[in-house]
């Protein structure tokens, strides 16, 4: 009887899993393996032929391929520290017990994610072209100049996530028990204090959720820049994706263009690991020193 029980709530178990895995192997994995398994040839009119690892030891010289993942990577950086940043501000605040009319904030802020990202890309462009800007044509200044290009984007990836990543940062608040709260008040925080020392320890797990979301977004920038390509030139290298779509379609090299993928994704795989073990081995440390101090107060007091 024991035995069909656990037999019944394994088949149940694999029936709920099995549209996730269906379309995690039909959507992720085997397009992956495929990339893999084209990266492997070369086409030689228009036969392949098998290299092995060949393409990719021609990626590592790739000096444009490497620039374009160095200017990502500095993308990724400005903008999540920046999005984050303010993302955290917002939820605060709205957290606090002086915020008013919250439900409508939330709103407001969170309607910029409901717009496409293509659609968001098309009106920022008209919002930094000088001629159909008339602020941007009294002011000597030019968002889409080469030297404000990577900043500009920024703005654009800022705006359209920000309100996400605060919603996600004030639903993990509510979750909060107000006694939590009621209790720091009593012992003396102010508002300030309560977000330092309470709510942002609370949020580490889904700050770094956000983080490592962020990065794997960024690392896949190619969007903002490439329809703002037609507003000003843009090199076919300014994000790995762009070089990717540019090898694959323009130059009609796809198995190099597999290559490129593969390792893109590999360097992704490879930092967001990274930037998971070093906050947990924060975390670790923080709580370490969290026992000692309360340990060491108890010693004390005693």
């Amino acid at each position: 009887m024991q035995a069909a029980r656990t037999q019944s709530k394994t088949v149940s178990a694999a029936a709920f899993l099995a549209p996730f895995i269906l379309l995690f192997v039909a959507f992720l994995l085997a397009p992956l393996v495929y990339a893999f398994y084209t990266s492997l040839f070369i086409e030689r009119f228009g036969e392949p032929i098998f290299v092995g690892l060949r393409n990719y030891i021609n990626a590592f010289q790739d000096g444009a391929f490497w620039s374009s993942v160095v200017n990502v990577i500095r993308y990724a950086i400005l903008q999540g520290v920046i999005m984050i940043a303010l993302s955290l501000i917002l939820a605060l605040v709205l957290d606090t017990k002086y915020a008013r009319w919250k439900p409508l904030f939330r709103l407001v802020y969170f309607l910029p994610y409901a717009v496409p990202g293509v659609f968001a890309s098309i009106m920022w462009g008209f919002l930094y072209s000088k001629p159909l800007d008339p602020l941007l044509q009294a002011v000597r200044f030019d968002p889409l100049s080469s030297a404000a290009l990577l900043y500009s984007i920024i703005n654009i990836a800022t705006w359209e996530w920000a309100g996400y990543n605060m919603t996600l940062y004030a639903a993990s608040l509510t979750g909060v028990s107000s006694d939590l709260y009621e209790a720091a008040i009593v012992d003396g925080c102010n508002e300030i204090q309560l977000a330092w020392h309470i709510k942002l320890p609370l949020l580490r797990p889904t700050i770094l959720m956000t983080v490592i979301l962020s990065f794997i977004g960024s690392m896949q920038l190619f969007n903002e820049p490439f329809l703002l390509s037609a507003l000003t030139p843009i090199s076919q290298t300014f994000t790995p994706n762009m070089d990717i779509y540019a090898m694959a379609f323009n130059l009609t090299n796809l198995p190099y263009a597999a290559t490129l993928a593969v390792l893109l994704g590999a360097i992704t795989i490879f930092i967001s690991a990274c930037v998971m073990i070093v906050a947990r081995v924060v975390g670790r440390r923080s709580r370490e020193r969290s026992t000692h101090l309360m340990s060491s107060e108890e010693v004390l007091s005693a």
